[in-house]
């Protein structure tokens, strides 16, 4: 009879087990709490930069959220006059420089990554505007040698094709456009040419510099046309929807009184307070809107895809958080809904925001950048801490199952014993 377990004996050692698994759950719950601090403090870096502000800098409009200066504080490591800014799908930032001959790679946070200057018998020699496609790959305009290099993240070059003094390149799963000084083209993703679009001149089909070029989730495409001073829409096949005249073209000048001096046109659709002086690149937002970079403004102006009539103006000239000195040009990251400015003669790339760029409202807005900071960094110690409740939910259950089942086990022993 002493060797047959009794309930009070079964109940002793199923304690001794709860005990057990609480501790186990507590180290478990630690070292998860340790996690969520740790990606607290990564979140912490993401929205508050080292020696920046703890609020974001409001400027006419403009929300700022941090710039990027160089690869570290040294002087030899800052950029030299910033060309342009394009985010990559996992969220990192790239930076071309006139100065430099490379693609320079930041994280959210502003850290240096790392520096892409292609193979060593062919590198990077006349780096102009670049992008990165949905695909993960680098595309860079060197307008110089008439090309534009599609380059993987390990420096390889993947191809290369030709197009005369390409200025700015966009990419979407199955189209390339790339706009030169004559007009843009259209291509396939192997670079092949589909539709080649206008010629160099100052007519409503031609162009002079198209600095910038976007392309919508319908296919359809957006030129800035920066001297003849104008924005178009275009079909998918190239066909053209609209075109407005954003300001007085930098291309029509005249002496008057010894001075030469840019005429007004006479074409001009925007009211006085809307207009634009040199449109240098474009790009969309969340909403579906047009936001064009303005090089002698200072600003950032928004158009609608629809018609290209104007919906409002944000920034200001300054070398403050915020404000804008010749900006060369534009990107969005929709993932973060921010947009990257290389902000030329200021030397750096500013990371801003503008009122409504999320579409959907503030809500909208929120929700996207939660998903893209806090809910991203937390996700892995979150998805750990779930885990860890459900193994410890189910052991509970069976533990309480086994006690049940030996605790039945006992008491038919004891109620069949004949010594009872």
């Amino acid at each position: 009879m002493s060797d047959v377990p009794t309930p009070a004996t079964v109940s002793e050692q199923s304690t001794v087990r709860s005990r057990r698994g609480r501790r186990i759950l507590a180290v478990v719950l630690v070292v998860l709490f340790i996690l969520l601090a740790f990606a607290s403090f990564l979140l912490l870096r993401l929205l508050v930069p080292p020696g920046g502000p703890g609020d974001d800098t409001e400027t006419a409009g403009v929300t700022w959220v941090r710039s990027i200066y160089g690869m570290s504080s040294a002087i030899d490591d800052q950029f030299g006059r910033t060309q342009s800014a394009a985010p990559a799908p996992d969220g990192t930032i790239w930076v071309t420089d006139v100065q430099r001959r490379a693609l320079m790679g930041f994280s959210a946070d502003g850290s240096y990554i790392g520096s892409i200057t292609g193979e060593n018998d062919i590198p990077l020699a006349v780096v102009g505007r670049a992008t990165v496609g949905p695909d993960g790959l680098f595309y860079v305009c060197e307008t110089n040698r008439d090309v534009v290099r599609v380059i993987d993240r390990d420096g390889n070059e993947v191809s290369s094709f030709g197009i005369p003094s390409p200025v700015s390149v966009a990419v979407s799963e199955d189209r390339i456009v790339v706009g030169s000084v004559n007009g843009f083209a259209i291509l396939d993703k192997e670079g092949n040419p589909l539709h080649v679009i206008g010629s160099r001149g100052q007519e409503d089909w031609q162009f002079d510099y198209v600095h910038g070029v976007a392309i919508a989730e319908n296919g359809n495409i957006y030129v800035a046309d920066s001297f003849n001073n104008r924005l178009s829409g275009y079909d998918p096949e190239g066909n053209r929807l609209w075109i407005v005249r954003t300001g007085n073209p930098s291309n029509q000048a005249d002496m008057i009184d010894g001075r030469l001096t840019v005429l007004d046109a006479e074409d001009v659709s925007l009211q006085p307070g809307e207009t634009l002086q040199l449109p240098l690149g474009l790009t969309l937002d969340g909403a579906g809107r047009i936001v064009v970079v303005d090089m002698f403004e200072n600003t950032l102006a928004v158009f609608s895809t629809e018609d290209g009539s104007f919906i409002g103006r944000y920034g200001d000239v300054g070398a403050n958080d915020g404000q804008f000195f010749y900006p060369q040009s534009v990107s969005y990251d929709a993932g973060r809904d921010w947009f990257l400015v290389a902000d030329s003669l200021n030397n750096r790339v500013q990371i801003v925001r503008i009122p409504d760029s999320a579409g959907g409202g503030d809500l909208a807005a929120a929700v996207r950048r939660a998903l893209a900071g806090p809910l991203r960094a937390c996700f892995l110690p979150l998805l750990l801490l779930l885990i860890a409740l459900v193994v410890w939910l189910s052991a509970r259950a069976a533990r309480k199952r086994r006690e049940q089942r030996e605790l039945a086990a006992s008491a038919q022993d004891l109620s069949v014993d004949p010594a009872l």
